[in-house]
């Protein structure tokens, strides 16, 4: 029989046996060459797409090649070109995630240059993230995959993200690497939608992507359409080898209204948290940054800012810039009385009588919510546990009482405030994160831990 006719005829049957989508991506750019002497010639275009093959499809192909020429067939491989470069078992990715030459289009998108292994301080509160992350992007596809890392906001989960995108595109030159946030991800569905174009959406992110970065996976929470479509991506991308890493504020079974079948994916990947840095760790982290934004910042200084962050990086990152602009500005050094002088708001000693209101927005603005979410009357684990701490420092550190510090939270009866208090009193004594988490937000707020 003619190879091509034979091969035409093995892909209708695979498509019944493996579906159309690794069919489209893993056989269709197969060419046959000939069958002879009880072996089938097909031609790929690497050696990756012969281990994939090899190890996921060949025997069923034999089976079928066998049934459908009467006779033992094995199969036989040749390829395009001997060039190869290391990615998923030491192989290039398959073409349709290469970017084509002819166009000189990018082989990464939306990829921070800057954000890379090198200029992440590694401390305890992320070693095993970045371990994680080191791992994937030494073997991609293979080992954690999804990899899931979450905390608080402004900790370094996009950071870490991207430094494996850049470690692996400079590994292999022919990967195609994909940052987007959730949101962005659901504006360009949309958008797709609206004009018809949901195929070349769906080729951008099933077919040509070699490692998908998504960032805050938890804004697709209550987003149906948009989870219905991620869910294909997701398995578009995991059944075919490429690599996924997925950040979130919270894990995956915190993230409210997410369909089952999506958390289940998350979790069956590694999860890695990432914790508020200690102050050791926050100052390298800092005197790594002004050190790129070639800013000399004395100790006592550096020691205010660490305070007043209270472990939230891209807040730190953004009082570095203002100095820096100040520097310039100015071309004086930056010393605490000049700074206290030129940003009062950032540096200047808070007021000595503490508020309920302030305590509820140092809390908020910790845990990436706002000051509302924590008066108002949802009831979700994303909320009650910020609550709960903000009761808690708020009958710690002013003079109210139950009843009052019912009024402050909403409306709330005494003894919702009382519950609250006692909840987190026994998680600080028992939980070395939750001592951790509190006296970090007291340090933002000026107050001492007693």
């Amino acid at each position: 029989m003619d190879p091509v006719s034979c091969w035409n005829q093995l892909l209708q049957s695979m498509n019944r046996h493996i579906g159309h989508q690794n069919v489209e991506i893993w056989l269709k750019s197969a060419r046959p060459i000939r069958v002879e002497e009880g072996f089938f010639t097909i031609q790929l275009p690497n050696t990756y797409y012969r281990d994939w093959i090899k190890d996921n499809f060949e025997n069923i192909l034999e089976k079928e090649a066998s049934a459908l020429l009467g006779q033992a067939i094995s199969l036989n491989y040749e390829f395009q070109n001997s060039a190869k470069s290391d990615f998923s078992r030491g192989q290039s990715p398959p073409p349709e995630v290469r970017e084509s030459s002819m166009t000189n289009e990018s082989v990464s998108i939306g990829l921070n240059k800057n954000q890379t292994f090198d200029s992440f301080v590694i401390g305890e509160c992320n070693k095993f993230a970045h371990a994680a992350a080191s791992a994937v992007a030494d073997f991609p596809a293979q080992q954690y995959n999804p990899l899931f890392i979450y905390g608080s906001t402004g900790l370094g989960k996009t950071h870490l993200m991207h430094a494996v995108g850049n470690e692996i595109l400079s590994r292999h030159p022919d990967a195609r690497v994909m940052y987007v946030t959730a949101e962005d991800f659901m504006n360009e569905m949309i958008n797709c939608l609206r004009h018809k174009r949901m195929e070349e959406f769906r080729n951008k992110y099933r077919k040509k992507a070699t490692v998908l970065l998504m960032d805050d996976i938890q804004f697709l929470s209550g987003k149906d359409r948009t989870q219905e479509e991620f869910f294909h991506t997701f398995n578009a991308l995991q059944t075919s080898g490429r690599q996924i890493i997925l950040t979130s504020d919270v894990t995956p079974k915190d993230i409210e209204k997410l369909e089952p079948r999506l958390r289940t994916r998350f979790e069956g990947g590694l999860l890695a948290d990432m914790q508020a840095p200690d102050n050791e760790t926050l100052l390298a982290i800092l005197w790594q940054k002004s050190d790129h934004l070639r800013l000399t910042i004395p100790s006592d200084l550096a020691n205010v800012i660490a305070n007043r962050v209270s472990g939230n990086i891209r807040e730190l990152e953004g009082i570095l810039n203002r100095l820096a602009a100040l520097y310039n500005f100015y071309n004086e050094p930056l010393t605490l009385e000049f700074c206290r002088n030129r940003l009062p708001n950032i540096f200047t000693s808070s007021s000595p009588t503490l508020s309920v209101v302030a305590i509820i927005e140092a809390v908020a603005r910790f845990h990436n919510i706002r000051s509302a979410d924590i008066t108002g009357k949802r009831r979700t684990r994303t909320l009650t546990a910020p609550r709960h701490i903000a009761m808690f420092l708020s009958r710690k550190h002013t003079s109210l009482s139950y009843p009052e510090l019912g009024r402050e939270f909403g409306g709330r009866d005494h003894s919702t405030i009382q519950h609250g208090c006692r909840k987190v009193e026994q998680d600080v004594s028992n939980n070395a994160d939750m001592a951790y988490k509190v006296k970090l937000i007291e340090q933002s707020l000026n107050v001492r831990s007693f």
